[in-house]
């Protein structure tokens, strides 16, 4: 497991300095490495301290372990969204905003949001939230960076369709890689710790082989390693 060298109490604080929001982001080469699980870890050790944080979106994916972790946080009511006579679950930045925590956890933020959403994209909402003060602790997967998409089609055959732009990971002051061996990650995979039992075969036949995912481990560590230069970079800037 690797990141900066910023401990959480470091994160802390920096946005306390800063009156935009500050971006911590947790990066993984594919599902089931942790990343959801250890947000909700930092959200209680920020809530022990006395720090105001609250969850803006979560997906558990059934897990049990990580579901456990949201009981004791205070989560953001979703917003509701009919759309072609579905009604669907968005995350609600309009509530965030209103409610105004000092840090709100937001989790999968490569995803597209329902026709009829404030924004188009969750990155576009996190951004909207940073530009009010409020600063986000959030992840997405390797494979949804912009810059990677071709790549990741060439070596795992496997269309990524949702997208997060470099930009956005230009904008982060803090990121975290959760590095896992490739082989634990599929044995999760294989115990149900990762996915339902039904959609095991399929991932196994896609993103979920050891070639694959390693592939996209190397893809993971060279980014997140590139990514650190540019923000210590960046913190070397803001003291000169």
């Amino acid at each position: 497991m690797s990141g900066t060298t910023l401990r959480p109490e470091d994160f802390l604080a920096m946005l306390r300095r800063s009156k935009r929001g500050r971006l911590k982001l947790y990066i993984g080469f594919a599902a089931g490495v942790g990343k959801t699980y250890r947000m909700l870890e930092e959200a209680h050790a920020l809530a022990r301290r006395g720090v105001d944080v609250a969850l803006g979106f979560i997906e558990t994916h059934g897990r049990a372990d990580t579901a456990a972790l949201v009981d004791g946080l205070e989560q953001i009511t979703r917003a509701r969204i009919e759309y072609r006579g579905v009604s669907i679950e968005e995350m609600d930045v309009a509530a965030i905003i209103a409610r105004h925590p000092e840090i709100v956890v937001v989790d999968e933020i490569a995803h597209t949001n329902a026709p009829g959403s404030r924004n188009r994209r969750r990155f576009q909402d996190v951004l909207e939230i940073l530009d009010e003060g409020i600063s986000v602790i959030g992840a997405f997967n390797i494979q949804h960076l912009e810059s990677l998409n071709d790549v990741v089609e060439r070596a795992t055959h496997v269309k990524t369709r949702e997208t997060v732009p470099d930009s956005f990971l230009r904008e982060a002051d803090q990121i975290v890689n959760l590095d896992l061996d490739v082989e634990d990650n599929l044995e999760r995979l294989k115990g149900g710790k990762i996915y339902g039992q039904e959609k095991i075969p399929w991932a196994l036949e896609n993103f979920f082989t050891s070639e694959k995912l390693a592939t996209l481990r190397e893809l993971a560590l060279r980014e997140v390693a590139e990514s650190l230069d540019r923000v210590a970079g960046k913190r070397g800037c803001r003291r000169n």
